[in-house]
């Protein structure tokens, strides 16, 4: 079930109740939990309501705040829309109370504030990767099973579609590797070690980021986009109306179609940035197909591919829960899904970086590899 309340804020004057997305029958509990709560604090401050960033409003937001208007006087309901405030009129019998500015929080009860709502996000982070893991291990085990087709399709959706531009960014990205190395290497005469510096910079470290990177924002924007159309259409709702869980039916499905996608589009990646590289040697160094293949038997092992594999696989994971996560905290309204969008694909792009930079730093100074 969304929660509706954003945070709640003490400061001397008043208790702040910040809701957001819609305030229905299917989410007011939470409402009035918090109202019962703050109700029996008798802590002396009035209560306000912020209904800023509320979607929606039906009556039985007005049921609950009556009944806790019946225990104390003071509970005000501000900044409602045109539609809200009209609603409130007609069925309440009485006008909400105007916006009042409240006093500027002081900057430590801020800084706490924003703590707070990073905890509950990284909380709600953990608490779906766990799940996804717990269900996806459960699959594997044949305990669980997914809607027929649901990982078929998403592999297609994303890896087929998916081959064309991987392989041609791949190929122009060994092509450009391989023109910076022999014009540099040519005035040594270490031409030949053109395809080394390929062959190294393609599957270690290229390859895996700029296909996470594709793959980010095709798939990754896509999963972000589709979850929050999915919760303001209210449908994730009615699947767990009906008993389905939906971290099993829309979440799973498409992390493990990435864990599958991601490291087939990266090993192609690798081996077409190596014959774009292998172009440039021909046609910049005369250098040999023959010559350039045998440096990257020389210089490239398993462990080279495993390595950029190993990196695949995270990203994956990366990808996936950061879209997945951020759309199924969407806000329930046009605006809230295109946010989502945006920000499922900067969060992912900034801890592939991230996690790239660390497993590099970490191999390098343990020389793991």
């Amino acid at each position: 079930m969304p929660e509706i309340v954003d945070e709640v804020v003490r400061t001397d004057a008043a208790t702040t109740i910040r809701l957001i997305g819609d305030v229905s029958v299917r989410t007011v509990s939470e409402l009035d939990a918090t109202l019962v709560a703050e109700t029996a604090r008798h802590s002396g401050r009035a209560i306000e309501l912020d209904f800023g960033r509320v979607s929606r409003v039906d009556t039985s937001a007005l049921a609950a705040i009556e009944l806790a208007r019946s225990e104390r006087s003071d509970i005000r309901v501000v900044r409602l829309g045109e539609r809200e405030r009209a609603l409130f009129e007609t069925f309440a019998g009485t006008a909400p109370a105007p916006f009042e500015v409240a006093r500027p929080m002081p900057w430590l009860a801020r800084t706490g504030a924003r703590v707070l709502v990073i905890a509950r996000a990284v909380r709600a982070l953990l608490a779906l990767a766990v799940a996804t893991i717990a269900l996806a291990g459960s699959v594997a085990r044949r305990h669980t099973r997914l809607p027929a087709r649901a990982v078929g399709d998403q592999i297609a959706t994303m890896g087929t579609s998916a081959i064309g531009i991987v392989a041609l960014l791949s190929f122009l990205l060994g092509m450009s590797i391989a023109f910076q190395g022999a014009i540099q290497l040519r005035r040594f005469g270490a031409g030949l070690f053109v395809g080394d510096l390929v062959g190294l910079s393609m599957v270690r470290e290229l390859a895996p980021l700029m296909t996470a990177l594709i793959v980010t924002g095709r798939s990754g924007a896509a999963i972000a986009a589709e979850l929050g159309t999915m919760r303001a259409g209210m449908e994730l709702d009615a699947l767990t109306t009906m008993g389905i869980d939906p971290v099993r039916y829309v979440v799973v499905p498409r992390v493990l179609a990435l864990l599958i996608v991601l490291p087939i589009l990266t090993l192609m990646g690798m081996f077409v940035g190596l014959a774009g590289g292998a172009l440039v040697a021909k046609l910049v160094l005369h250098m040999s197909p023959l010559a350039y293949t045998w440096r990257l038997v020389d210089r490239l092992d398993l462990w080279d591919f495993g390595r950029g594999l190993v990196k695949s696989f995270a990203f994956a994971w990366v990808i996936g829960l950061a879209a997945a996560h951020l759309g199924l905290r969407a806000r329930p309204d046009a605006n809230g899904v295109g946010s989502a969008t945006t920000r499922a694909v900067v969060a992912a792009v900034f801890w592939i970086i991230v996690f790239d930079a660390a497993f590099e730093s970490v191999a390098t100074v343990t020389g793991a590899w």
